[in-house]
């Protein structure tokens, strides 16, 4: 398991137990038999955990497995949470922040233009006897994004540069 995946499941972890109202680690770790070293370890990313620890950690504090696993989705399955819930939300902040900034580097791509230019290809992408292989289709798609992106130009003729430049693919083969 990658190591940022660890430490995020780890920060999930500490908020679902805080959540759950355990004070320490120690506390939830006597209380359910588990070694105190290796439930810390967990909950400090120094041991990865796997399915079935996700799917028991799940169970006893109540919490959504897939939640715990990947920060997707509610946390609880009852609504009637939101105590327990704005804990989880302050513990869990860093993790939320860091994937709205990673989030964010895509605001800036007008994804009408980049469809648009993949349904264009997209007979090129089809087409078996194409002398261009996959990945260099898909990098000239990108770079066609680039080259188009940039214009002070409308949208039927950016279109038709993306037509052009589609079709030069052809005649180079």
């Amino acid at each position: 398991m990658p190591i940022q995946l660890t430490e995020d499941i780890a920060k999930r972890l500490r908020a679902a137990r805080k959540a759950a109202g355990f004070k320490a680690a120690k506390d939830f770790a006597t209380q359910h038999n588990i070694p105190l070293s290796t439930y810390s370890q967990h909950e400090t990313g120094k041991r990865s955990i796997n399915a079935e620890l996700i799917i028991n950690y799940s169970s006893n504090f109540n919490i959504n497995p897939c939640w715990l696993l990947t920060g997707n989705g509610e946390p609880f399955f009852d609504e009637n949470q939101k105590e327990k819930k704005a804990i989880i939300e302050r513990e869990t902040f860093s993790i939320s922040h860091k994937v709205n900034d990673d989030h964010s580097k895509y605001n800036g791509i007008d994804t009408a233009l980049l469809k648009r230019i993949l349904l264009a290809a997209e007979h090129l992408f089809e087409d078996k006897s194409r002398k261009i292989s996959y990945t260099g289709l898909v990098n000239h798609c990108f770079d066609i994004y680039d080259a188009v992106s940039t214009l002070s130009a409308d949208k039927e003729e950016k279109d038709k540069i993306i037509q052009l430049t589609l079709s030069a693919i052809k005649t180079k083969e």
